[in-house]
């Protein structure tokens, strides 16, 4: 179906799907989805192209094409958008990220930042991975603010994988990279339904949870030099917390020893360079006002 006769790209930028194929690829795409459908499994959107204007070979054409991206989504008329569900983003660049927030809110659809990847680092005790994959997360979720937030490759046989593994060989093992342990900092405890809320440090992401009355405070020391963090809670009626931090120091997921407290509406904790530090505080409810009352993200 497609001019280079590959489905990863075309020649110079240029489109890739023979005009004579359109009703053909559609139909195909379609019939995917019904397949899994009657095997039930409901797929809620379907992106017909991954990165449909990337070509990695035209510089200039990318850099054109991102400074365009949003006007392109505006030029769009009703008809359009009412076959579009949601966007999907890439968080590789780009810096019209609150623009296409801005957008999706207007148009009331659902915004995916839905893939990125790293070169993650095989390296014992090398948070370097880590670090990164932790600022994007938290870049993203203070601008973009997005529905859903998506790494490329959770497995794979090079180095863009969390998990490593020879795909070629059916006994290989699987290598559990440190990488993997910093983005479960994030995914292990900040779960579906959970609420982004306001945190005033471009450091930390903090999310709620109403039903199960659970708050999650996701902490990253990104320097090279043991901090003393102050959380406030302030706002919150705290039960009991727990923390997990995965470090550079031989600590992946683990949990710390319950060694603090809460003096005045504020923990104060000692947070080791190059380290994520997670925060679960169980039976926690708000002070004064109902969940719907915090200043929140999604």
């Amino acid at each position: 179906m497609t001019i280079s006769n590959c489905s990863s790209g075309g020649f110079n930028g240029a489109n890739n799907l023979k005009p004579e194929y359109f009703d053909a690829f559609a139909k195909y795409l379609t019939d995917v989805v019904d397949w899994y459908s009657k095997q039930g499994i409901t797929f809620r959107s379907l992106e017909p192209f991954n990165e449909p204007l990337g070509h990695w070979g035209e510089k200039a054409v990318d850099a054109y094409i991102s400074n365009q991206e949003v006007l392109t989504i505006e030029c769009f008329d009703d008809e359009a958008k009412s076959y579009i569900s949601q966007f999907n983003t890439h968080a590789y660049g780009g810096d019209q990220k609150s623009e296409l927030l801005n957008i999706s809110k207007l148009d009331d659809k659902k915004l995916w930042m839905s893939e990125v990847g790293l070169t993650v680092s095989r390296v014992p005790n090398d948070m370097s991975t880590s670090i990164i994959l932790s600022e994007k997360i938290l870049n993203d979720m203070r601008i973009l603010k997005p529905n859903a937030w998506v790494y490329w490759q959770a497995q794979y046989d090079h180095d863009w994988g969390l998990i490593g593994t020879d795909f070629r060989n059916s006994t290989s093992q699987f290598n559990i990279r440190l990488a993997f342990y910093g983005y479960a900092q994030y995914t292990k405890f900040i779960r579906p339904e959970y609420r982004i809320i306001y945190s005033n440090d471009n450091d930390t992401l903090s999310a709620y949870h109403a039903s199960s009355k659970t708050l999650v405070i996701v902490c990253t020391n990104k320097n090279n030099v043991s901090e003393v963090w102050s959380l406030d809670v302030s706002m919150f009626k705290v039960g009991k917390f727990t923390a997990f931090r995965t470090s550079s120091n031989n600590e992946t997921l683990t949990e710390l020893p319950k060694q603090w407290n809460i003096t005045n509406g504020t923990l104060t904790h000692l947070s080791p360079a190059y380290s994520i530090t997670t925060w679960v505080f169980s039976s926690t409810t708000i002070k004064n006002h109902s969940a719907d009352g915090l200043e929140t993200y999604l």
